[in-house]
């Protein structure tokens, strides 16, 4: 029945609504970042700045998007991955990967870390001097003084490094399954057991569960250095490989249609749950109200046990949703999904000197915070426009499904 299923398969499909779901993923990037400046929450060592007028909605965005944004990119990433692997194998694979992957993260983190760096001297000198030209000036000097590329952190581009640590892994631990029969019969028995059976739900909630207790903190840890936190890498390589397993059994996917609005709407109020629970941990971990240790212990774990469910109802719900509303070519939707890498790559720069510019212009937190996502996304459509201006290669202007 399954090798029925998957011969009619057209083995060069395109999947215009997983492009459009990853594209989606990417472009919240700039939701997120632009957010982070706006929470009421006083500033972090992660994220430092916050703007005068601060918006009652930033702080939850912050924690809807975290909750479930980092899992469908990696499940996608291991999808589209799988797809390439096999139509064009295991060398041609290494070098697209590398070439996609590997030379953006390398080249990319040169050129953005001391702009990253600058622009959050920048931002806290802006605080204290209202001079943009004064700020600009100090905070040059101050990135010379300090060195552009000391102490350096992987920033947002953590993603692309953390894909091609599982990338590896992925293939080296496949040679061993290939080359040894009872571990391909298990391997096959395993993803066959998880994409396809009606325990898949039960199945993919429990490990998921079971990942995010070795968290520190309620949803999944931020990575923040280049040493792999073990933890992390194995909750988003467990999505990844669901989502290479999902293109083993990709007829799986028009299947996610049926019921996707229920999984939709089970997964946004889930979501909602999630996000109350997270803040009431946090809320107890600040001593805004007490909690002894076994009570924070419980909330710590009842919110895990609720973005395991809600992650997969949500992200389940969204691949049917997408691929039901995706069914061909849409030149708009197009060129976001194309634009979507150059704008997760380049978007951090913007994201913390554009509203620390207009940290001092009075308007409405919230207010303030929408017109910035829409600056920063604007400027970078604008930059990829010229891109493809410059680019003569069209190959360079419609990558092939999968290639980022």
């Amino acid at each position: 029945m399954e090798a029925t299923a998957r011969s009619h398969l057209d083995p060069r499909q395109r999947y215009h609504g997983l492009d459009a779901l990853r594209a989606f993923a990417m472009l919240l990037g700039v939701v997120l970042h632009v957010a982070l400046y706006f929470q009421t929450s006083e500033g972090d060592a992660i994220w430092p700045i916050r703007d005068i007028e601060r918006s009652e909605l930033a702080g939850p965005l912050v924690l809807v998007i975290h909750i479930f944004r980092m899992p469908l990119f990696f499940m996608m990433a291991g999808f589209f991955a799988a797809m390439i692997l096999e139509r064009r194998g295991s060398m041609r694979f290494i070098g697209n990967r590398t070439l996609r992957i590997g030379v953006p993260f390398v080249i990319g983190w040169f050129i953005l870390f001391p702009i990253v760096k600058f622009s959050f001297i920048f931002a806290m000198i802006h605080e204290g001097n209202p001079d943009v030209s004064e700020s600009i000036s100090t905070a040059a000097s101050m990135l010379v003084y300090s060195g552009a590329w000391t102490d350096p952190v992987p920033m947002h581009l953590w993603f692309l490094y953390y894909l091609l640590i599982l990338y590896a892994a992925v293939l080296g631990c496949g040679l061993l399954v290939q080359a040894i029969t009872p571990l391909r019969r298990t391997w096959d028995a395993a993803t066959n057991f998880i994409i396809t059976s009606r325990w898949r739900l039960p199945v993919l909630i429990a490990a998921t569960f079971g990942l995010l207790t070795t968290m520190d903190m309620p949803g999944a840890d931020t990575p923040v250095d280049f040493i792999p936190h073990l933890p992390v890498l194995l909750y988003y390589g467990f999505f990844l490989l669901v989502g290479w397993a999902l293109w083993k059994h990709r007829e799986c996917v028009a299947g996610l249609h049926r019921g996707c609005w229920l999984r939709l709407l089970i997964g946004f109020v889930g979501l909602g749950g999630s996000t109350v629970l997270m803040i009431a941990y946090f809320l107890a971990a600040y001593e805004r109200y007490g909690l002894d240790s076994t009570e924070a212990r419980l909330l710590y774990y009842l919110t895990q046990a609720a973005i395991a469910i809600t992650v997969w109802i949500l992200i389940l719900g969204s691949i049917g949703a997408a691929e039901r509303i995706m069914r061909r070519h849409h030149p708009v939707i197009r060129y976001l999904v194309d634009a979507s890498y150059w704008i997760y790559l380049a978007h951090l720069p913007l994201c913390v000197f554009l509203p620390a510019l207009f940290r001092t212009w009075d308007v409405d937190g919230t207010l303030k915070m929408l017109l910035m996502i829409g600056l920063v996304t604007t400027l970078l459509l604008l930059a990829w426009q010229a891109i493809l201006g410059i680019v003569p290669n069209r190959a360079a202007r419609r990558p092939a499904a999968g290639q980022a």
